[in-house]
């Protein structure tokens, strides 16, 4: 119990005489004194509030001072005050029932005042000195840190729980035993001579070390170890404080371990993957060898994370990661750059052209491979920039620079190839910067505008409809190629704003047509996949039908195989969304990509088109012959109309004729055209 800054008393007495002069002496020496008439009275009082020490006369009415003392002490709340005991019965027998139930001292009337103060004091010394050593005790017992006392020569004689706890032995199994027990053997003997010197010296020593538990596992800890001196100044004593290290420096490790590698495949992060490349380049100008470096990027991965969830987009990444180090084999290094990118980093003089070559089309082949994830068959590919120190860059910014360079160019020259790196890759480079800059600030500054290009009812040579097409008008350069800015948008997410005016002008412009009195066709608008896979993007649609008032039935959408294809159940979700609303629903570039019909019949699709590179010889090629002969026939017996795309010759146009074609679209008749041409056209197509 904690003493107040004023120690309380109860004075039990029923002679109010002495209880009055015992108050006020107490009150003398600056104590808290309140007085009782009898041992019940003041039993009844301890509800209200503990004192620190009881004087209780032995002889009272009603309960008397041995009663009042045995009630005391049974009490678990009060057991520990003091009781003195003031009584003119001075006998032995009441001195022996007076300890034998509990109480501190006894002293007989008359009181001797000095005498009473002296045992006054030593009460209150008593429960101060008892109180600190029952802190003292519960510190020892309950603090997280071991503890062990030993004497001048190291022998444990105290331990706490927890040192029981950090090192597994028991306290009966370390008593009169040196702390030697618990060396990790890990220390040379200087560092024990120079730990020695030092508590010695100055009576306190504190550093970590490795300690070995009962297990036999060693351990980090950190020890503040102080010597305790007898009043001679000798050495009584040696206290250990020490805690165990090991989750501290684990955690250190694993936040180290973060820090270096990329979480999801394991492999060292692009910081790391510099670092050592700079290493290898100080190496390699020493020794005047070679560093080659191959920077890796999947191709199309940017489509099937954000249409098929991020999920799939995670294991697909660590799936290239598991057969980039099956190829590699333990040669080079590899790291995870961030993304979709990879970094292989090759050294040694050894490594020539031929090699590298022969490693890079090796990786081109395990990439290209299908996967199933996700029970989705998928095809990625990968491009692959290379550069070679000192020929590309003699420092790392430099050389990374230039990999990064011929990694672009491959992406241009079709993806799912690799390309060495040559000094007129940086002027393209530079060149797609400024593009990609350009593009961000296109849509606001209104340089899109879009052409039209007429598609037509084979059998009656009417006009059916128009498929909407972008264009870019780039101040000082002029139209922009699609398939120069249409990739870079879907990089670069600008794809989803763009795909979202598209459709809203397409909307506008058709219904400002229809309004000046050109007869009703359908509108066809192209989908990107990071356009479809919005989870807002049936909202798009809908708002779009309903700022515009257009007519769902004239809207037509055009989806890609590969975006169709993707994540089965929430294509067919949204597709049947939009179906129930009225739009028409095309399958673009049929054929081309790797269609499942199990999904075609499920899918609400309502037009499927031939794409171009099956029509351009279908006059001559009996292959593409019988594949336009098939589509067409699958799509008739799933009640599905046919456009052919690419149309320009009457050769074509006989050959789709016979077979049955719905609808075709080429140059045959008509050009993608702006507006005016297109308003033009429906003029001549009405007379």
């Amino acid at each position: 119990m904690e003493l107040a800054k004023k120690p309380i008393f109860f004075v039990v007495d029923d002679d109010p005489v002495t209880r009055i002069m015992l108050c006020r002496f107490l009150e003398k020496l600056g104590y808290v004194a309140i007085g009782y008439v009898n041992g019940l009275a003041a039993i009844e009082a301890l509800d209200l509030g503990l004192p620190d020490v009881v004087l209780m006369d032995a002889k009272m009415p009603v309960m008397d001072g041995f009663e009042a003392c045995r009630r005391l002490k049974s009490r678990a709340d009060a057991r520990h005050i003091p009781v003195l005991m003031i009584t003119g019965l001075n006998d032995d027998e009441s001195v022996d029932l007076a300890y034998e139930i509990g109480a501190a001292d006894f002293i007989t009337k008359p009181i001797h005042w000095a005498i009473l103060r002296n045992r006054v004091f030593y009460l209150l010394k008593t429960i101060e000195a008892e109180r600190r050593l029952s802190l003292a005790a519960r510190v020892f017992d309950n603090t997280s840190e071991g503890i062990a006392v030993t004497d001048e020569r190291a022998v444990i004689q105290s331990v706490n729980p927890a040192f029981t706890r950090i090192t597994g032995f028991a306290p009966d199994e370390v008593m009169g035993r040196s702390m030697n027990i618990l060396k990790s053997g890990r220390h040379p003997p200087e560092f024990y001579a120079k730990f020695w010197q030092t508590l010695r010296a100055t009576g306190q020593w504190q550093g970590e070390f490795f300690n070995r538990r009962k297990d036999g596992t060693i351990y980090p800890q950190w020890a503040n170890i102080s010597a305790m001196v007898d009043p001679t100044g000798r050495v009584a004593h040696y206290i250990s404080v020490f805690s165990d290290l090991t989750a501290l420096r684990e955690s250190e490790e694993n936040l180290l371990y973060v820090s270096a590698h990329d979480i999801l495949t394991g492999l060292p992060n692009r910081h790391v993957f510099h670092e050592r490349l700079g290493f290898a380049l100080d190496e390699a100008r020493a020794g005047e060898g070679q560093v080659w470096v191959l920077q890796l990027d999947l191709d199309r991965f940017k489509m099937i994370n954000e249409t098929m969830g991020h999920d799939v987009g995670d294991a697909l990444i660590v799936e290239a990661s598991r057969r980039i180090g099956l190829v590699l084999g333990g040669q080079g290094s590899v790291s995870r750059l961030g993304g979709d990118e990879f970094g292989i980093m090759l050294t040694g003089s050894e490594e020539d052209t031929r090699s590298v070559t022969q490693l890079s089309q090796t990786l081109l082949d395990a990439l290209r491979a299908p996967l199933v994830l996700y029970d989705v068959e998928l095809f990625v590919g990968a491009s692959i920039g290379i550069g070679v120190f000192p020929l590309d860059g003699e420092d790392v910014t430099t050389l990374m620079k230039n990999v990064d360079a011929a990694l672009y160019h491959a992406k241009e020259k079709g993806r799912n190839n690799f390309q060495f790196f040559r000094n007129e890759m940086n002027a393209r480079a530079m060149a797609r910067v400024l593009l990609e800059t350009s593009l961000r600030n296109a849509l606001e500054r209104g340089e899109f505008l879009l052409h039209y290009q007429p598609q037509m009812r084979l059998a009656t040579g009417e006009l059916s409809g128009v498929e909407v097409l972008m264009r870019w008008n780039r101040p000082g350069a002029g139209m922009v190629s699609p398939g120069e800015f249409i990739p870079l948008a879907e990089e670069t997410g600008l794809i989803v704003p763009m795909g979202l005016w598209v459709l809203r002008t397409a909307c506008q412009r058709a219904m400002a047509w229809f309004a000046a009195g050109h007869p009703r066709f359908r509108v066809a608008v192209n989908l990107s996949g990071i356009q479809f896979g919005q989870p807002d993007f049936i909202e798009q649609v809908t708002g779009t039908l309903r700022a515009t008032g257009m007519d769902p039935a004239l809207l037509e959408l055009e989806l890609t195989e590969s975006i169709a294809m993707g994540d089965a159940e929430e294509t067919l979700a949204k597709l049947s969304a939009l179906s129930d609303v009225g739009v028409e629903l095309a399958i673009d570039d049929f054929g081309t990509g790797f269609s499942s019909l199990k999904y075609l019949k499920r899918f609400p699709i309502d037009t499927l088109k031939i794409d171009q590179s099956f029509v351009r010889n279908c006059a001559s090629d009996t292959e593409d012959t019988a594949i336009i002969r098939a589509v067409i026939g699958l799509a008739h017996s799933l009640g599905l109309s046919v456009i052919a795309e690419g149309v320009e010759t009457s050769e074509q146009l006989e050959v789709l004729r016979r077979y049955d074609c719905d609808q075709i679209q080429g140059y045959l008749y008509a050009r993608p055209m702006p507006e005016e041409a297109l308003l033009a056209f429906l003029g001549r197509m009405r007379q």
